[in-house]
């Protein structure tokens, strides 16, 4: 049997997410810079868990999360929605493992293509995201309408 040595860090597990992660999760998205919706409130994440809690996973380091990754399937498509691992874990393969464990499950369930959105000026995303094989698309635009206040930065420079 090896002996784990102080300087090796953790094994990193994945498994789903459950609501008595919510605190955790939501405190990482927030120490990794994400910018935070009304969705991402703990009524609308246990709402979510309603749809396809199968695609929401967690990274773990022992008892602490130390990455999320939050994904959607409508039926024709899959969606990225979230993708945050804690700035001291960030570089070290947590964001890779989430996201192959993540396009595995969007394979399973049928789809063709998996789409996300960056939000400008997200060098790091833009990198991570097109070392992945993921690419801006030009022929479409991504539009929205804000059906609650808050759904998006108002200045995307402030990234």
């Amino acid at each position: 049997m090896t002996q784990q040595h102080d300087q090796d860090p953790p094994k990193i597990g994945l498994r789903g997410f459950e609501m008595a992660d919510y605190e955790a999760v939501d405190a990482l998205w927030r120490r990794a810079g994400l910018w935070m919706r009304p969705s991402d409130g703990a009524e609308q994440v246990a709402l979510k868990l309603t749809r396809d809690p199968d695609l929401f996973l967690v990274a773990v380091a022992g008892a602490c999360v130390v990455g999320v990754t939050m994904g959607g399937w409508d039926g024709r498509r899959a969606y990225v929605y979230h993708l945050a691992v804690d700035p001291e874990w960030q570089r070290r393969g947590v964001a890779g493992r989430l996201m192959d464990e993540l396009e595995e499950r969007f394979r399973a369930k049928g789809a063709l293509k998996a789409k996300l959105q960056i939000v400008t000026g997200n060098e790091a995303s833009l990198a991570f995201f097109a070392a992945r094989g993921y690419s801006l698309e030009s022929v479409c635009q991504p539009w929205g309408k804000e059906l609650q206040p808050g759904g998006a930065p108002d200045d995307a420079e402030a990234w």
